[in-house]
């Protein structure tokens, strides 16, 4: 019973910190972004890198709530509530949506002649929320403990997203 407790508090602490990282990313990465454009004294195309800046600071946002109804699910030992699963499929589809117009609205102003300082942040950012939304509704690329370097080594293959398994499970489970 001592370790199930041990489990149940390490998975309490994870859980808790992937919420608030999240969170805090969220809001600081599109701010670290502004304000280091603003001081850099170059001029900013802010039509161009403001939409994927935004775009993942809006997935982030999403992750964030996800791993709080995790986190809401354990301690309560309930289920993920009725509206997780249409929600997130929403989520998943809004995304998507989202990608594919800030893709084509990077296309369009490169071909117009935006500055290549811009179209590199903006493709680099858009890069990144691809990232996001794979790690969300896909494969785990973030490996940041112990497990999940083993579990990559022993499978020799990047495990199911928590979210994509979450999503993919009957109404019934947690």
């Amino acid at each position: 019973m001592a370790r199930k407790q041990v489990t149940n508090n390490a998975l309490h602490i994870r859980l808790r910190y992937l919420r608030n990282a999240e969170a805090v990313l969220a809001l600081a990465l599109p701010g670290a972004l502004a304000w280091h454009w603003l001081r850099s004294g170059a001029a900013v195309d802010w039509a161009l890198r403001l939409p994927p800046a935004v775009l993942v600071g809006l997935m982030l946002l999403q992750g964030a709530g996800y791993w709080h109804l995790k986190l809401l699910s354990m301690q309560s030992r309930q289920p993920l509530p009725v509206y997780f699963r249409p929600l997130y499929r929403s989520l998943r589809t809004a995304d998507l949506i989202a990608l594919v117009v800030v893709t084509i609205w990077l296309a369009v102003t490169a071909l117009r002649g935006a500055a290549t300082t811009d179209l590199a942040w903006a493709a680099g950012i858009l890069a990144f929320a691809v990232l996001e939304y794979v790690n969300y509704f896909g494969v785990q690329l973030m490996h940041d403990t112990g497990a999940d370097f083993h579990y990559l080594w022993r499978h020799r293959r990047l495990r199911r997203a928590a979210l994509a398994t979450d999503l993919a499970r009957r109404q019934g489970g947690a």
